[in-house]
């Protein structure tokens, strides 16, 4: 017998006059000696019941435990457990000798029983657990952010809001598994827009998120990233508020910020960059930006969201507003999942780098000399490409993230 098969634990009751009080502490000692893996187990009794513990500490030795841990299964400590159970416990390791003992402290306020005792109040009848608590409000609308994709950047709020929905209106860049907070009962509506691909029209979900609202909803519009970043958030709380219909804003993490993050590039660095400006490629109508380009060509750092299909565009334009052909640039598609993959080059070179990597969107483009510092600061490609066993960005697509998307 090993030594640690020569361990044994003796659970300790009080003891009652009430069997089923005692069936409760030899039911323990057994769950006890199963789910820890104990071998030998025993269950004993400060008075009344038997075995007392002297018996009980006897038959451990007799099975073969050479020290025993004895657990006093009280739930606070007191007389009992500091005074009594040390006493009774020394007298009877004294009659065997060799065999050494150790007391536990009692359960008291260990975290676990206190989460337990949660558990047991939410069980009670009328009493609801927190995720069923209507922490979103009927008839409301919240504009939530759900970040850029990695399901653990999702806010707290955010979360709490998708689990107390009645539905939830999402868009095609929320990660999936985020919708695994909603309620089974809720209503969910795929609104997503795909850049040359299937679109719902913006009238046609401001109509939904007004009428759903006013039918005692409690209603999440989910927007990939940040709400009021090109989220078109305010173009719909502007429609809600002329509605008469009450909404919120929860913000999230943009990928402009977290794609880069994740892909080792900082936005800012007091020896490179102090300024940062963030664009959409596109205007609403599809047109591009040259003279937003122009304007916003001096900051140190530009992020350009919804760029892909204008990506040469774009580099000629900076080039044209005065950025050198020389300065880094990087793209990063799927930014935050798994599947991320980034490709770096110059102004010069992007559009061909790019082209040659396969990159499709969704991507974030990022421009200025901060992009050079990927090289040394990139940290989750690898991460990511380790769990997976592959090369860093690449062949770690899901199969969602490597649908074909036309433009973005």
């Amino acid at each position: 017998m090993s030594e640690t098969e020569r361990r044994g634990v003796l659970v300790v009751g009080h003891g009652s006059r009430r069997e089923e009080a005692n069936l409760d502490v030899r039911e323990a000692a057994r769950r006890i000696g199963e789910r820890g893996g104990f071998a030998l187990v025993e269950a004993a009794f400060l008075e009344i019941a038997r075995p007392d513990i002297a018996g009980g500490l006897a038959r451990l030795v007799e099975r073969g435990a050479r020290h025993v841990v004895v657990h006093p299964y009280f739930l606070s400590p007191g007389r009992h457990t500091r005074g009594d159970v040390p006493v009774e416990v020394r007298a009877a390791a004294a009659r065997h000798p060799g065999v050494t003992y150790e007391i536990t402290e009692p359960l008291a306020a260990h975290h676990l029983v206190i989460d337990a005792s949660v558990e047991r109040i939410r069980e009670a009848e009328g009493w609801r657990r927190r995720d069923e608590e209507e922490v979103a409000r009927r008839g409301k609308v919240y504009l939530v952010g759900a970040g850029p994709g990695d399901p653990g950047l999702l806010t707290l709020k955010a979360s709490d809001l998708l689990k107390s929905c009645d539905a939830v209106i999402y868009d095609y860049l929320v990660n999936p598994e985020m919708l695994g907070l909603v309620p089974a009962r809720a209503e969910r509506v795929y609104v997503g827009k795909v850049g040359g691909g299937r679109q719902t029209p913006q009238s046609d979900i401001n109509r939904l998120l007004v009428g759903l609202s006013r039918a005692g909803k409690r209603v999440v519009r989910l927007k990939g990233g940040d709400p009021f970043l090109f989220g078109r958030g305010g173009e719909e709380a502007e429609v809600l508020h002329a509605a008469g219909v009450p909404f919120e804003v929860v913000p999230g993490v943009s990928s402009a910020l977290a794609a880069p993050a994740y892909a080792g590039i900082p936005l800012t660095h007091r020896d490179l960059s102090s300024s940062v400006a963030i664009l959409t490629g596109t205007h609403a109508d599809g047109a591009a930006h040259p003279n937003t380009l122009a304007g916003l060509a001096s900051a140190e750092t530009v992020v350009i969201l919804m760029g892909m299909s204008r990506l040469g565009e774009i580099a000629e334009g900076l080039i044209a507003a005065g950025r050198p052909p020389e300065t880094p640039a990087a793209v990063v598609r799927w930014g935050t999942y798994e599947g991320q993959q980034t490709v770096t080059g110059t102004l010069r070179t992007i559009k061909a780098e790019v082209g040659r990597a396969g990159l499709r969107p969704p991507a974030v483009i990022v421009v200025g000399e901060v992009v050079s510092l990927r090289g040394r600061l990139s940290w989750f490609e690898g991460l990511a490409a380790s769990a997976s066993g592959h090369e860093p960005g690449v062949g770690l697509l899901t199969e969602r993230e490597a649908a074909a998307v036309p433009a973005l």
